[in-house]
């Protein structure tokens, strides 16, 4: 049975409490605070946020974008997070449905999500989010999809050994890290949901991804090359694209080489 619009609006309103959730951990974990104490609070007057003030999206468009303490603006990241996953949950509904498979990729999303805000705003990659992720991975693959195991298992040393190969490559070519071992660990966590096939698509797309944005970068005078530009969300758009379109993209490949 196809889903009606008010499953669709349940999920999104779901997808976007995880994201508010997400909001707490971009902004914590790289400073190396609890996630979990003390409760949410404004960056700038430390009042703490009362729930009615904390309801995803809604309460940033009602509070105008302000803390409802000090007046100071709240930066738009928090409403995007809370709406990225929101959308992300709807696009994973829509192709999984109500199933095991949309909670074990809805957490793989949800990680993504978090590790490439923080790679965007830190240039980082916190091993806490990243190993988090893996144990997901392998938790939920013991408990509800073992016949993905051996798959999951080659799929992380996929991912690991595709990105340790590229930076190899890339040491020495130009005589300097050009991929951190962030981005290493990021692609084997990504493997482990993956499995190798998706995982190569994944390695593709995402290279192929990163290389059109630096270059456009570098063309519009935003990076020089040589300078830092974070690949954690190249790879994570796509890790995405390879799980839901990935064999659509892998026959149209096909189809354009064999007549």
């Amino acid at each position: 049975m196809t889903a009606g619009w008010i499953e669709y609006v349940v999920v999104f309103i779901f997808g976007t409490a995880i994201g508010s959730f997400l909001n707490v951990v971009i902004y914590r974990v790289p400073l190396g605070k609890s996630i979990v104490r003390p409760g949410s609070s404004c960056p700038a007057c430390n009042r703490p946020i009362r729930f009615y003030e904390n309801i995803p999206i809604l309460s940033y468009i009602l509070l105008r974008g302000r803390c409802a303490g000090c007046g100071r603006r709240i930066s738009l990241r928090y409403p995007a997070v809370e709406a990225g996953m929101g959308l992300i949950a709807v696009i994973l509904f829509n192709r999984f449905g109500l199933s095991w498979d949309l909670l074990f990729y809805s957490a793989f999303g949800a990680v993504l999500l978090a590790l490439s805000v923080i790679d965007i705003i830190c240039f980082r990659l916190p091993n806490k989010i990243v190993l988090t992720g893996a144990i997901i991975a392998i938790v939920l693959t013991l408990l509800v999809r073992r016949d993905h195991l051996i798959m999951m298992i080659i799929g992380g040393l996929t991912g690991l050994g595709m990105l340790w190969i590229m930076g190899l490559i890339g040491r020495l070519l130009f005589r300097k890290d050009t991929l951190g071992m962030g981005d290493i660990k990021l692609a084997g966590m990504m493997g482990l949901y993956l499995g190798p096939y998706r995982t190569g698509g994944m390695f593709i797309i995402g290279v192929f991804i990163g290389a059109i944005a630096g270059v456009t970068m570098i063309a519009l005078g935003g990076k020089k090359l040589g300078h830092l530009i974070p690949f954690g969300p190249y790879l994570a758009l796509g890790g995405m694209i390879a799980l839901l379109w990935g064999d659509i993209l892998w026959h149209w490949y096909l189809s354009m080489l064999l007549p």
